[in-house]
Formats: C-alpha cells, sequence, structure tokens
C-alpha cells in the first residue's frame, strides 16, 4: 500500500475517532430536557446519560492506551469503532432512560479507545514528514466536536429527530472500520504479552469517579461540601496511583520515564491550564451574550463561533508550519495569545460591542490552534513506539478532567454571584488567566534552565 493512501487513512481513522468521541460528549447535553419529558425522568436520571458516558471515557482511557500499546493501536480503534457504533445504534433505539443510560456508558468505552489511539496511530504508523500536518488536523476535530456537538443536537431537535442524535454517527463508524479493516491486512504491528495492570487499573478507577463525582457537585451549593471531599478523595488516590505505577514491572503509565524527562511534567501541566481555560471559554460567553447583553438563542450561537473558527483555521496553518522541532515554541506562543485573549475577556465591560467579545474568542482560537498540535507531539515524543498510545491516553484523560474541573469552578463561581454575574465572570476570567500566566512562567523558568545546563 503507498505511502500516501496508508496517511490519509490514518488520518480518516484517528479523524473520526477524536471528532466523534469529542461531538457526543456534548451533543446529548441540548436534549436532556426533551429526553426528561421523553421518558417520564427526573432531571437527576437523565443527567446519568451525560455522566455515564463522561465516566466510562474516563475510567477506560488508560486501558485501552495501555492494551493498544500491547496488541496493537489498529485492533484497539477497529474495537473502539465498533462498540462505539453499536453504542449509538441501541442509544438511538432506546425506549426507557434505563436503557439509554447503559447504552451511553457502551458508547463511552468506545469512545475512550478512540481518544486512546488517535494520537499514536498518527505518531507510529505515519512517515514523519507528515506527522504535524497530522497532528495539525486531529487539533481540528478536537475544536469541532465540542462544538457542533450541541449545535447538530439542536438542529435534529427542532425536527424532533432525536434518535439521530445517536445514529448520524454510524455512517461514519462504518466509513473509519472500513479504512481499519484495510490498514489491519496491510500493516503488522509489533506486540507485547506483558500483564494486565489490575491494581493500577482499580486505582485509577477510583481516583476518575472521585474526581469527576466531586467536580460534577461543586456547583450545587447544597452538596458543595461533599464534592470538595471527593475531590481531595480523588487527589489522594491520584498520589497513590503514582507511588504503586512507579513500582509496577508493566504499569498503566510508566511515571519512570516521566521522571526521566522533566519537561514531560510541563508539557502535562500545560495541557492542565489550556483544558481549564477551554472549558471556560465555552461555559462563560453564552451567559454573557444572552444574560447580561439580552442576545437571542440564535445570536449567541454565531457569536461563540469564534473560538472554534480559530481553532480550526490555526490548527492546520500551525501544523503545516511546524517540522515536528518547534513544538516547545509554538506551545509557548500558543499560550501567550490565549493569556492576550483572557486578558482582553476579563477586562471587557458590559457595555462593550459584542463583536470584540467575539474578536477575543477568535484571538483565544487562534492560541488554541498553535497550542494544542504542538502540546499533543511534545508529549507523544517522550517516549518511544512502545507507548504511544498510553501516552495519547494519558494527554487526553488529564485534559479532559481539567475540562471538568474548569466547567465545574466557573459554574460554582456563576451561582454563588448569580445576583452579580458580571463580578462572577469577571473572576472566572481572571482565575484562568493566572493560571495561564503560571505555566508561561514555569515554561520560561525551564527553557532558560535547560539553556544553561
Amino acid at each position: 500500500m503507498k505511502v500516501t493512501k496508508i496517511k490519509w487513512m490514518v488520518i480518516i481513522i484517528s479523524g473520526i475517532g477524536m471528532l466523534l468521541s469529542t461531538l457526543d460528549t456534548g451533543i446529548i447535553n441540548v436534549a436532556l430536557p426533551f429526553l426528561e419529558g421523553k421518558f417520564h425522568a427526573s432531571t437527576s436520571l437523565t443527567a446519568l446519560s451525560v455522566i455515564g458516558y463522561t465516566m466510562s471515557l474516563a475510567i477506560f482511557i488508560l486501558p485501552f492506551g495501555y492494551l493498544s500499546d500491547r496488541n496493537g493501536k489498529l485492533k484497539v480503534s477497529f474495537v473502539g469503532l465498533t462498540i462505539f457504533g453499536l453504542g449509538s445504534v441501541l442509544c438511538g433505539a432506546a425506549n426507557s432512560i434505563t436503557a439509554l443510560i447503559i447504552f451511553r456508558v457502551l458508547q463511552g468505552i468506545g469512545a475512550a479507545a478512540l481518544q486512546a489511539t488517535s494520537a499514536a496511530l498518527i505518531t507510529t504508523l505515519m512517515d514523519k514528514k507528515y506527522i504535524p500536518s497530522a497532528l495539525g488536523i486531529l487539533g481540528i476535530m478536537i475544536g469541532l466536536g465540542p462544538v457542533l456537538g450541541p449545535s447538530i443536537g439542536g438542529l435534529l431537535l427542532a425536527f424532533n429527530l432525536w434518535r439521530l442524535i445517536f445514529w448520524i454517527n454510524v455512517p461514519f463508524a462504518i466509513v473509519g472500520l472500513i479504512c481499519n479493516y484495510m490498514l489491519l491486512r496491510q500493516i503488522s504491528e509489533n506486540k507485547k504479552n506483558d500483564p494486565f495492570d489490575f491494581l493500577g487499573n482499580l486505582i485509577n478507577t477510583l481516583l476518575v469517579i472521585s474526581l469527576l463525582s466531586g467536580f460534577s457537585l461543586l456547583s450545587n451549593q447544597h452538596h458543595l461540601v461533599l464534592g470538595i471531599i471527593l475531590i481531595v478523595i480523588g487527589i489522594i488516590f491520584a498520589i497513590i496511583f503514582y507511588l504503586v505505577e512507579k513500582k509496577q514491572k508493566s504499569p498503566l503509565i510508566n511515571f519512570k520515564t516521566l521522571n526521566e524527562q522533566p519537561r514531560s511534567w510541563l508539557y502535562l501541566g500545560q495541557t492542565i491550564v489550556f483544558g481549564f481555560a477551554s472549558a471556560m471559554i465555552f461555559l462563560l460567553p453564552p451567559f454573557i451574550f444572552e444574560k447580561l447583553m439580552g442576545l437571542n438563542v440564535g445570536i449567541t450561537g454565531l457569536l461563540v463561533l469564534g473560538a472554534p473558527v480559530g481553532l480550526v483555521i490555526f490548527s492546520r496553518i500551525s501544523g503545516k508550519l511546524n517540522d515536528g522541532h518547534k513544538n516547545s515554541m509554538f506551545s509557548l506562543l500558543g499560550l501567550g495569545v490565549i493569556a492576550f485573549s483572557l486578558l482582553g475577556l476579563a477586562f471587557s465591560s458590559q457595555q462593550a460591542p459584542a463583536i470584540l467579545i467575539t474578536f477575543f474568542l477568535f484571538i483565544y482560537g487562534i492560541g488554541g490552534g498553535f497550542f494544542q498540535p504542538a502540546n499533543i507531539a511534545a508529549i507523544m515524543q517522550i517516549g518511544n513506539n512502545k507507548n504511544q498510545s498510553s501516552l495519547g491516553a494519558l494527554q487526553r484523560m488529564v485534559q479532559n478532567i481539567a475540562i471538568a474541573s474548569g466547567t465545574a469552578i466557573g459554574s460554582t463561581i456563576i451561582n454563588l454571584l448569580s445576583q452579580k454575574m458580571v463580578i462572577g465572570i469577571r473572576i472566572s476570567w481572571i482565575i484562568t488567566l493566572f493560571f495561564v500566566l503560571i505555566i508561561i512562567c514555569l515554561s520560561r523558568i525551564f527553557n532558560r534552565k535547560e539553556q544553561i545546563i
């Protein structure tokens, strides 16, 4: 099979996998009130269709990364597309809220396999000269998913076609499966017969459940204390996970490799900050446009497109400009542009034109376009071909948890200051800006120390 044909098949598989898995994180959100009435279920029970998907994705992503490094990325991505496609069919056919929740969990398991392998397929199966550009396309898919989800979901609901919210995934999954199957017949991947890390997997599961449950409770004033307690428990499990995995012969995450390259922790820190900032970017603007400026939902939907449009355009541009040796520079450049956009958003007055907010959102997207592909590439370069899926899974898990934390903290601030929303939004922007500036400073300090050495 020709190199260019392999390249495009890998891009299709990894792109579809990342797009579908991120699309379905938010596509159902707009349908929750409808599903609540459709199945005569309570709000809290219906919300489990979202929580179940997010939880299963976060729990299974590291194990799938571990398994794909040992059994082949193409095999695991094929399994992921199959499970996700089957889960989508069953979700669309569900006739009760209980069935929908179960099938959403199944979808989340498939999504975990897709996110764990997407970047690794690119870095292990493609010619090195194509990798930066392909990661730029992957960055586009990551940016498109959360935006297209609510838009497509809202459009389908307007025509009372709620089942298509899930069935729309099926044709894309089939295309991915066809490409995946063709590559499986042509490419032989290395395999390792290492024992599965059951202890690490158990601790990881408890860690994820504690953290995500805690974050989901933060915005509820009645459960605020319980949420904080669960987050603390999650952090304790994270410390235990690190200590246990350091001693394992075949760990889910090889912390020895990360410790040998201190820059890897800096990259993961940047990932966390970007995930947190992205959550704020998607959470706060609708409040600004609808609650503070009094604009309708349709206009708001157009105005909030500033960030994803910027991200899509500049992910592609940065992918073409980066030859694989500019990851640190592009990451820092992206964070600098993000800091500028957050500064503008934090100090824009309520009387500012709506288009000015959209302009700063677009600037944020430019920063994200430079940052995200470079950050993924930098993390994937930490290891070798034997642990690419594990690293990719770690990057996605860390970013997903950071997005959950940003959403929870932003929602909590808005709820606590609901009578002073302008102040609440400004505080949220300033907190986010503070985190971005901190990681920029740490990055600069680290770069200077490396230059001295």
